[in-house]
């Protein structure tokens, strides 16, 4: 008989992709809410019946109509986590799993972040804390563009030039499809002990690197900021609600980044036995290349630059150097994928080396290189021409080259 999992907040961005690898792995799910077999909101007392022979609860629902004035009894988050927790125990569930944040800080500038840190709270404090278990969830990304993913997503490549706040905050993103493997892990292994895992990468980054991936990812070029204070983007937060066409951003979400600091995530990777991949490496995938196309074409332009007709075997090994070094899409415009020979106006000095273009420049030359024919050397004319070109377009490289950088 397959396991009884119970999921809340099924419909959400988390949720709907939990519920969907729990099936997946054999599980027999039970969306507790919304869904007519087994209507519930947060707050109210489960069906016993809904509860029991589960071999695990993982509460995912969250009520955003909780404001900042709301005291914390009558926060319905905080009241309903905990009934339900209890409800759960009494019913003989052995597990019952909570999605947190890592923005639950007691000190959150967010309302999201200091109610989730209260929920922890008392779920210590309950009759329930012998089956508790918190997830503290990084930020998320991948998947379909939905949510804070899919806000960022867009913003990210509305303009090469982005306002924005808290650009040196570290943020520690993490796959959805890991987010629902670490909560799968939580509500079936029975030897993880009650306590508090971070599910988030182990390294953090600065939100504008991130920021940078997710333009970069998309196929676009450099991104540059403009650094704004806090009232202003909580001010243009509000006028998102009133221009057309330009993505709404709720105020908590500002607030949650400006808030935002790491926590130490390795140890509870190591005993979930998670391993996070490269943000950059999925992306890429998910959000710029839906085939390998994309990149085989950049991979062709760049060889074409160097002079080389391209092979199979070359452009197979390039497009691969590419993706592992992170420099899968470059972004290059149609344009110069159609046109190699003006990527001669955006090649950075050869001292460059941290230069993406440069890098993969060095790429391309030693993909080309098992196929070059053996002894063939440049005339003397050409080596003349090479340098006095190079000569006569220092002045646009140094200008150009950014793009690519």
């Amino acid at each position: 008989m397959a396991p009884r999992l119970i999921i809340t907040g099924s419909t959400g961005y988390i949720g709907a992709r939990l519920a969907a690898m729990a099936r997946e792995r054999g599980f027999d799910v039970v969306e507790l809410g919304r869904r007519p077999e087994a209507k519930w909101r947060i707050g109210d007392e489960p069906a016993t019946s809904d509860l029991e022979g589960a071999a695990a609860v993982i509460h995912l629902a969250h009520s955003w109509a909780t404001g900042a004035e709301t005291a914390e009894e009558n926060n319905i988050n905080i009241s309903g986590t905990v009934t339900l927790a209890k409800a759960a125990k009494a019913a003989g569930v052995r597990r019952f799993v909570f999605a947190s944040s890592t923005s639950s800080r007691r000190e959150a500038l967010n309302v999201y972040g200091r109610t989730k840190f209260r929920i922890e709270q008392h779920l210590a404090t309950s009759p329930a804390a012998p089956i508790v278990r918190i997830a503290r969830i990084g930020l998320v990304y991948g998947g379909p563009r939905t949510a804070m993913f899919g806000l960022m997503a867009k913003l990210s490549v509305l303009s090469p030039l982005l306002p924005m706040i808290g650009l040196s905050r570290k943020v520690q993103p993490i796959h959805l499809d890991e987010v629902a493997a670490g909560l799968l892990a939580l509500a079936t292994d029975e030897s993880q002990p009650p306590q508090t895992f971070v599910l988030a990468q182990e390294r953090p980054i600065s939100f504008a690197a991130w920021l940078r991936i997710l333009r970069r990812s998309q196929g676009k070029g450099k991104l540059h900021f403009i650094p704004i204070p806090l009232a202003a983007a909580l001010f243009a937060c509000r006028m998102t609600k009133l221009v057309p066409l330009v993505p709404t951003v709720d105020p908590e979400r500002v607030l949650g980044l400006a808030g935002a600091a790491p926590m130490e995530s390795g140890e509870s990777l190591r005993l979930l036995k998670l391993n996070l991949a490269d943000p950059m490496t999925v992306l890429s995938q998910e959000l710029g290349q839906k085939s390998e196309e994309p990149s085989r074409s950049e991979a062709g332009a760049l060889l074409r630059y160097l002079g080389s007709t391209p092979t199979e075997a070359q452009l197979q090994r390039l497009s691969e150097g590419l993706r592992r070094e992170g420099l899968a899409p470059l972004g290059l415009s149609p344009t110069l994928i159609k046109h190699p020979r003006l990527l001669a106006l955006y090649e950075p000095p050869a001292n460059r080396t941290q230069h993406r273009l440069a890098q993969a420049l060095y790429l391309a030359d030693l993909a080309s290189e098992p196929e070059r024919q053996r002894g063939q050397k440049a005339g003397l004319f050409d080596a003349i021409l090479t340098i006095g070109t190079d000569i006569l377009l220092l002045p646009l490289r140094a200008l150009l080259a950014r793009r690519y950088r």
